[in-house]
C-alpha cells in the first residue's frame, strides 16, 4: 500500500493540470500562436492517469473497480478516459464534447473533488484543493522570461537572499562571525529531520517516486528545496509540492494552503500597476495621487 502522501502527489499533480487549463483560458490570445490542442491533450492525459492512480489505491481489485464503476457515473467516466484515451488510444473511444474550455474546466474540477471525497481514507486529512490560474512553462513563454531574467527578477524581489554561515569558507566564518547563523540553521535542521553537520552532503529530492528505491540510510542524505516561485500562484504550487516531498521522505504531516483574500489583493495591486506580472513593486506610481488613493484603498481592506 502506498504512503498517503504518494497518493496526495497524484492528486495534486492532477490539480495542477486544472491550474494550467485556467491559465490557458485566461491567456488564450497570448497563446494563440501555440499548438494548444497538443498542450491540452497532454494535460488531459496527465490528469486522468493521476486520478486513476489515486482510485486504484482504494479500489485495488478488479471486483472493487467493477462495482464502483457500476454505481458511480463520475468514477466510471474517469476510468473510461484513462483506459480509452490517456493510457491507450482505442479506436472506439468517444470523446466528450464541451461548448467552451470553461465548461471542461468545471467538469474536471467536479471530477477531482469527487475523487478527493471518495478516496479520503487513502489521502492525508490536511490536504486542500486550491485551484490557481498558473502554468509554469506557459507563464514564462507569455512573459518572455528566460533564465537570466528570472534570476534578475528574484534579485530585485529578494535583495537579501537566503544566507547560511555554513556556505562560508573557514576563514570567512572567522572574519564574518557576526553573521553566524548556525544556531538557527540547527533548529531548522531539526524541524526538517536532517543533521546540520551533514547538510552540505545532502542532495535535493527531485521526485516522490525516487523515495521508493531508497533505504532509510539513503533517505537521510536527501533534503527538499522549498522554492517560492515567480509569483504567488507558483509559490503556492511549489510549497505544496515541497510539503508532499518532505512528508513522504521524513514521515511528517505538514501542509500549506491558499489565502484567497491575499491572492485577490495581489491581483488588484497588479491592475493598478503597483505590482507587475512578476509581483515586483513599482513605487513610481505613488507619485500619481489617484493611484496612491487606489493603493491605500486596496491595502486598507480587511483580509
Amino acid at each position: 500500500m502506498k504512503n498517503k502522501w504518494e497518493n496526495a502527489n497524484f492528486l495534486i499533480t492532477a490539480k495542477k493540470c486544472i491550474d494550467s487549463f485556467l491559465y490557458i483560458s485566461n491567456n488564450i490570445l497570448e497563446l494563440s500562436n501555440l499548438n494548444l490542442r497538443e498542450k491540452t491533450d497532454k494535460l488531459r492525459q496527465i490528469f486522468y492517469i493521476n486520478l486513476v492512480n489515486v482510485l486504484d489505491e482504494l479500489f485495488n481489485t478488479t471486483t472493487k473497480r467493477k462495482n464502483i464503476r457500476q454505481n458511480d457515473k463520475i468514477i466510471d467516466k474517469i476510468y473510461y478516459e484513462r483506459n480509452k484515451k490517456s493510457a491507450h488510444k482505442d479506436d472506439d473511444y468517444k470523446p466528450r464534447i464541451y461548448n467552451t474550455l470553461e465548461e471542461e474546466i468545471q467538469d474536471k474540477k467536479n471530477e477531482l473533488l469527487h475523487v478527493r471525497e471518495i478516496c479520503a481514507e487513502v489521502l492525508p486529512d490536511i490536504i486542500t484543493i486550491d485551484f490557481v490560474p498558473h502554468d509554469k512553462e506557459l507563464f514564462r513563454l507569455v512573459n518572455r522570461l528566460n533564465a537570466t531574467l528570472e534570476t534578475d527578477a528574484n534579485k530585485i524581489k529578494y535583495p537579501s537572499s537566503t544566507f547560511h554561515s555554513y556556505q562560508l569558507s573557514e576563514e570567512g566564518k572567522h572574519v564574518f562571525k557576526e553573521f553566524d547563523t548556525e544556531e538557527q540553521d540547527r533548529r531548522n535542521a531539526k524541524i526538517f529531520g536532517y543533521e546540520y553537520d551533514k547538510v552540505i552532503e545532502r542532495y535535493p529530492l527531485q521526485s516522490v517516486d525516487d523515495i521508493k528505491i531508497m533505504s532509510d540510510q539513503e533517505k537521510q542524505r536527501y533534503a527538499v528545496i522549498m522554492e517560492n516561485g515567480i509569483n504567488s500562484y507558483e509559490g503556492l504550487q511549489n510549497r505544496q509540492d515541497s510539503c508532499i516531498k518532505i512528508n513522504a521522505l521524513f514521515d511528517l504531516n505538514m501542509w500549506c494552503e491558499a489565502n484567497i483574500n491575499i491572492f485577490k489583493q495581489i491581483e488588484e495591486l497588479k491592475k493598478i500597476g503597483f505590482l507587475d506580472v512578476f509581483e515586483i513593486p513599482h513605487l513610481e506610481i505613488l507619485q500619481d495621487e489617484n493611484k496612491l488613493k487606489e493603493l491605500q484603498k486596496i491595502l486598507s481592506k480587511k483580509l
